[in-house]
């Protein structure tokens, strides 16, 4: 009878190594490849300092596999085993978190984080901690436990060393979204960038300028701009100076796109003026000096800005056709017409809606549902 229920706790305890092996790879590679996928390659691009390719797939694969041979080095020389066998697992469920903690300084040339000395530390406490306990209770880790137990104390412990990694790495929407939108630009994939966020109405500064970026590169600036959050106004269209605050792409990527650099200390907007009337920057340039414009609300210097580049009878994108009809609100002699019989209709429905939404505050969310993809929303709502 005893040898009996010696057997089946051995097939339990088989079981329960197998089942944990499977749920730990299951969710490691899941967790890898599909929720820090954007992190591990900012990660690989620092160490590496952008001179290897990164391959998302065969990186979970083979991290997940070096962290199974860990559990199973870690269990050899513990010797865990029964209902605290999956103890094993916390070595390789720390390095899988502190992977992931990558913040906004990864790119920085002095990038280093305090798990440099934290993670040999936490390790050595615990191999110290686990192999004292293992002698103190030798004769209860003996002890032959029901299969059920045995199963169910080990899905426990590995849950909880499951919830730690993810607390540890860095699990930020935002940055996230930026880390996302940063790859798809730097493979050119510019409507990808744009559908990263595309609903919320969260935009950081980053992204908003890696959004601008895209649509400068699809020139699609003057007809997509206003379909996201702008919340920066003309500093939407450029990066923060603050190198810890942006990722791999900075204000040198849009000078370079731009076709010119600015001097030492001369105001944004008056370099996007200079390079458009003087000729010296690339075509894209216009739309970004006429974006400029629009998110700085200044539609006077708008309107002669268009006819100054612009033919009248030119078919203009659809932010400029919009703000175009506010500026003929106050100036309907000015020589530009807009035949877009659409969004004509539309403007008017917009202006009778405004009058009826009541105070500004609450207006601007009763407007944003209908309007909040329009020209018209930004200049009458957004500080």
């Amino acid at each position: 009878m005893n040898e009996y229920i010696h057997k089946n706790y051995k097939k339990a305890a088989r079981i329960q190594t197998a089942v944990c092996g499977f749920l730990f790879s299951i969710f490691s590679f899941i967790y890898l490849y599909v929720f820090q996928c954007d992190v591990l390659e900012a990660l690989h691009f620092s160490l590496a300092h952008g001179k290897t390719h990164f391959a998302p797939l065969p990186s979970a694969i083979i991290i997940t596999l070096i962290l199974l041979l860990l559990r199973w080095g870690v269990n050899s020389l513990l010797g865990l085993k029964g209902e605290v066998r999956a103890l094993s697992y916390f070595p390789s469920c720390l390095i899988l978190g502190v992977l992931t903690d990558v913040g906004r300084t990864v790119y920085m040339s002095d990038y280093h984080t305090s798990w440099g000395w934290l993670l040999p530390l936490i390790l050595l406490i615990y191999f110290l901690v686990t192999f004292w306990l293992r002698r103190v209770f030798r004769v209860q880790l003996n002890v032959e436990s029901s299969p059920m137990t045995l199963m169910n104390s080990n899905l426990i412990i590995l849950l909880v060393f499951i919830i730690m990694t993810i607390l540890i790495g860095n699990s930020n929407r935002t940055f996230h979204r930026e880390l996302e939108a940063e790859h798809y630009l730097r493979n050119h994939q510019y409507n990808e960038v744009l559908k990263i966020g595309q609903h919320s109405t969260e935009a950081s500064r980053t992204l908003t300028v890696l959004r601008s970026i895209a649509m400068s590169h699809a020139g699609t600036l003057g007809e997509k701009l206003f379909e996201y959050p702008q919340y920066y106004k003309t500093d939407g269209l450029f990066f923060a100076n603050d190198s810890s605050s942006v990722l791999r792409y900075t204000n040198d990527s849009i000078y370079y796109l731009l076709g010119v650099r600015p001097y030492n200390g001369e105001d944004r907007m008056e370099f996007l003026h200079n390079i458009c009337y003087k000729g010296t920057g690339k075509s894209t340039s216009l739309d970004y000096f006429l974006s400029a414009l629009l998110l700085e609300k200044r539609l006077d210097t708008f309107a002669t800005a268009i006819t100054d580049f612009c033919e009248s009878d030119e078919e203009f994108a659809r932010y400029y056709k919009e703000a175009i009809l506010i500026y003929k609100d106050s100036h309907p002699d000015y020589q530009i017409q807009i035949t877009d019989s659409a969004m004509i209709q539309r403007y008017t429905d917009y202006k009778i809606r405004r009058k009826e939404s009541g105070p500004l505050v609450q207006g601007s969310n009763l407007m944003r549902r209908e309007f909040g993809d329009t020209y018209w929303w930004y200049f009458d709502y957004q500080n």
